[in-house]
C-alpha cells in the first residue's frame, strides 16, 4: 500500500475517533441536559442544536449547544431537588 494511502487511512480513523460522541457528565439524568435546552431555547439563535451535558455539579448544569457557528457553553441552574430550578430563581 503507497504511503499516502496510509497516512489517508490513518487520519481518516483519527478523525472519526475524535468526531464521536462524548459520554454526558457522571451521575446526572440525560434529560436534565435536554430540559436545560428547552429552557434556554428562546434565548438562542435559531437553529441551535443540543450537543450533550458539558458538566454539572450541586447547584448548577452546563450544556454544549452548537449555535450554527461555534460550539457554546449554556448553564442552567439546579434547586435542591437537583432539578432544574425556574427561571425566575
Amino acid at each position: 500500500m503507497p504511503v499516502p494511502m496510509t497516512l489517508a487511512i490513518v487520519s481518516l480513523s483519527v478523525l472519526l475517533g475524535a468526531c464521536s460522541e462524548q459520554a454526558p457528565a457522571p451521575n446526572v439524568d440525560p434529560l436534565l441536559g435536554r430540559a436545560c435546552f428547552q429552557q434556554q431555547l428562546n434565548a438562542l439563535p435559531p437553529g441551535s442544536q443540543y450537543e450533550g451535558i458539558a458538566s454539572a455539579d450541586a447547584k448548577s448544569i452546563r450544556i454544549k449547544v452548537m449555535n450554527g457557528v461555534d460550539v457554546v457553553s449554556v448553564e442552567c441552574a439546579l434547586g435542591a431537588d437537583g432539578q432544574l430550578a425556574s427561571p425566575s430563581e
